[in-house]
């Protein structure tokens, strides 16, 4: 039987709403005195713990129910939608705080990566910080001194070492946070979304890195929305939705479940009022529809075909300053195109107070094949009013829109395809 090294039991997270302070230590103090003499949470509202309808207003539950086990050598990534409650689940196994109910057991180990500056003290220098860590993992000085070179080394910090982390890049700071989880050898290393401050390479460096720790025998938990990373670096996948487990199975389900599950527009392109991953209330987009060049509804795009975006946005009131943005992405979840008024010159920045239309034409140089779109509404400031993940679904055809012929040549490398002109010289 091979070895368990994580185990989550019937694992709930309360968290109460509202304002800091009121009631909170009496509270705290009756959910003690309570657990001491072996009684029910008296706050618990257990029975309506499964319908969010039924919250009630103090409280909400950020987990619910989760039952998952994790072998020794594994790499499990977990994903799931903004809000889905992928960091409270990794704060509870990384310690930060615990379960309302339920348990976690663990063998050995667990070193954790979850923001920028997750462990570091920074006032304190690199190398300080590198000691720090370790004694926080139980090793002893002469064992982190054995290591200290090639930590140093991966993150690429050796100029600063003897510089206090405060005056450190978020890069450099989660390439020296990276390399400290991974090369102390903990039995457990969690990471999360934090990987995406880093460069291109340096996510790719860590990304093997991840891959020699778990080929060396010990377990990786590692959570992105880079569904291709997921992919290649994984062997399972736990999908979390509204706090609890919606899929737990092979990573290439998993994702295909992810990437399925959004609430997409309907056929008149009316977006169900639940589809939004981040909502304020301020904003709603409310009806999407995608046109051809002839102003015909399809989600069928010729190649080169323009894609036409009608949107109808209701806001609460006058909002000035604001940007709009599309993404386009693969079935691997990879984001291939980013469209933004702010990169154009005719910028649409506002909403009156009501509703609101406007068309979005993007150029398209996709290669033929099967895409999904992302849209938002935010502020100057990068606050998001509102955010659709995967709400359109469409088609690059493999026909021109000015032909009926199909390029007869199939195979294809990469994304987009770009005009080239050749000739001899």
């Amino acid at each position: 039987m091979e070895d368990i090294v994580l185990k989550v039991e019937n694992m709930s997270k309360q968290y109460r709403l509202g304002e800091i302070g009121t009631g909170t230590l009496q509270h705290d103090l009756n959910r003690w005195w309570h657990k001491v003499r072996g009684k029910e949470d008296p706050y618990l509202k257990i029975g309506e713990k499964n319908d969010r309808s039924k919250e009630g207003g103090d409280y909400v539950w950020a987990l619910q129910d989760i039952d998952f086990e994790v072998k020794r050598g594994e790499v499990l990534g977990i994903i799931g939608k903004n809000g889905a409650g992928k960091s409270t689940l990794l704060k509870i196994l990384s310690q930060i705080t615990g379960p309302t109910t339920g348990s976690m057991l663990a063998k050995g180990r667990i070193a954790s990566l979850l923001e920028v500056g997750t462990g570091m003290h920074h006032e304190l220098t690199g190398r300080e910080n590198v000691f720090l860590n370790g004694a926080i993992l139980g090793m002893s000085r002469a064992e982190v001194q054995r290591k200290f070179d090639d930590i140093v080394d991966f993150s690429g910090c050796a100029k600063y070492i003897d510089t206090p982390v405060k005056r450190y890049s978020s890069g450099m700071m989660v390439r020296l946070g990276f390399a400290v989880a991974a090369f102390l050898e903990p039995e457990i290393l969690i990471v999360d979304e934090v990987l995406a401050v880093g460069d291109a390479e340096f996510q790719r460096s860590c990304i093997g890195k991840m891959q020699d720790v778990s080929k060396g025998g010990r377990t990786v938990l590692f959570v992105s929305h880079n569904m291709a990373s997921i992919k290649s670096l994984c062997h399972r996948g736990i999908l979390l939705d509204q706090g609890t487990i919606d899929f737990d199975g092979t990573v290439t389900d998993c994702v295909e479940r992810y990437l399925d599950m959004s609430l997409k527009i309907d056929e008149d392109g009316i977006v169900p009022s639940s589809a939004s991953s981040i909502n304020t209330g301020l904003v709603k987009i409310s009806k999407i529809r995608m046109f051809d060049q002839d102003r015909r509804p399809t989600t069928k795009i010729p190649f080169k075909g323009p894609i036409v975006l009608e949107m109808d946005v209701d806001s609460k009131s006058e909002m000035h300053d604001l940007l709009f943005d599309v993404r386009i992405c693969n079935t691997d979840g990879i984001q291939l195109v980013h469209a933004m008024n702010q990169y154009e010159s005719q910028e649409i920045s506002s909403l009156s107070a009501g509703s609101n239309s406007f068309r979005s034409v993007i150029q398209n140089q996709l290669q033929p094949g099967k895409y999904n779109m992302t849209i938002g509404v935010h502020k100057g400031d990068g606050t998001t009013l509102e955010f659709l993940e995967h709400v359109v679904d469409f088609d690059v055809l493999e026909v021109a829109s000015d032909s009926d012929e199909g390029f007869g040549y199939t195979f294809q490398l990469g994304f987009v395809r770009f005009e080239s002109k050749w000739e001899k010289i």
